[in-house]
């Protein structure tokens, strides 16, 4: 296949994976620092003609990762390739596409206006907190879904008496589409967002007394959306069986102290974050190296 692939030092793991499913190496480019913390970028891999392709999901730090996506970008430009992709398959500031106050920034839009400045072709994302986002890029923008693949990941141990559950009215075709895929009934938590961390459930529509709840986000950050939730699911008569599934695990601050607090089932999530080892949860982790790969692989068969 002729694409060269490189991978920025926020997910390696991924980018290997990524490049083992589609049989080609990763390119080799130096990503380091200088003494006084700039970004010290260079390929070591000639570019020149080539369709390049830069792996990068936006992780906490998202401003540091965001800078060096724009540098592997402005290098491969300016070596002469082709086209510059890049699969980002965690969009930070995709919560930040409208402004709920006059004095807020549109966060979504200006990262678009910086990826798209900063010489990239197109983009490959997973799962964006809201799908208006693809909507800020001029250039083209894949949004995939990683429902399928997840879903398959918790057929085979599925509870009998299981019901998919939407943290929040957001959410909520989120969570059809898993309902539709395993075949189950729906059920959704009333929220209100009190702050940065503090969120408070104040009911559920739908039946989950004595079922087995499937709490279904499109992200894990600081866990207090999955601690209220499952407060609201208990308050209800839900069974005690609680599982929680999200693309992004992001699990930033207390989030991994307050999901241990709650002696969940199962945790699945994806890769689309390196997800740390030895956090106590019951943590499972499913692949979206194949689901990116086949996008690749579908644009250079198009090409």
């Amino acid at each position: 296949m002729r694409v060269k692939l490189f991978s920025g030092s926020a997910h390696p793991r991924l980018g290997e994976a990524v490049a083992a499913a589609l049989g080609v190496g990763l390119g080799a480019c130096r990503v380091d620092r200088f003494p006084d913390g700039e970004h010290d970028v260079e390929l070591e891999t000639d570019v020149r003609g080539e369709d390049v392709w830069l792996l990068q999901p936006l992780a906490p730090p998202a401003g540091e990762h965001l800078l060096e996506l724009l540098l592997l970008a402005d290098a491969c430009r300016r070596a002469g390739a082709y086209r510059i992709r890049a699969l980002v398959p965690y969009l930070a500031y995709a919560r930040q596409d409208r402004r709920e106050e006059t004095g807020a920034p549109l966060g979504a839009r200006l990262v678009a206006d910086l990826l798209q400045a900063g010489g990239l072709d197109g983009l490959v994302t997973v799962d964006l907190h809201s799908p208006a986002v693809e909507g800020c890029f001029r250039v083209p923008a894949e949004h995939l879904s990683a429902v399928g693949i997840l879903a398959e990941a918790l057929r085979p141990n599925l509870p009998r008496n299981a019901v998919v559950v939407s943290p929040d009215l957001g959410g909520l075709k989120r969570a059809e589409r898993f309902a539709r895929v395993l075949g189950l009934p729906v059920a959704v938590v009333h929220k209100r967002r009190l702050s940065g961390e503090a969120v408070e459930a104040y009911g559920v529509v739908g039946e989950v007394r004595g079922a087995a709840p499937i709490l279904v986000d499109d992200m894990v950050t600081t866990g207090s959306t999955v601690v209220a939730a499952v407060g609201a699911l208990l308050a209800a008569g839900c069974a005690p069986e609680l599982t929680v599934c999200a693309t992004h695990a992001v699990l930033v601050g207390p989030a991994r102290e307050r999901l241990r607090g709650l002696s969940l089932h199962r945790v699945l999530v994806t890769d689309t974050l390196p997800v740390a080892d030895g956090t106590g949860l019951p943590l499972e982790v499913v692949s979206v190296a194949p689901l990116l790969a086949e996008s690749v692989r579908r644009d250079a068969e198009a090409r």
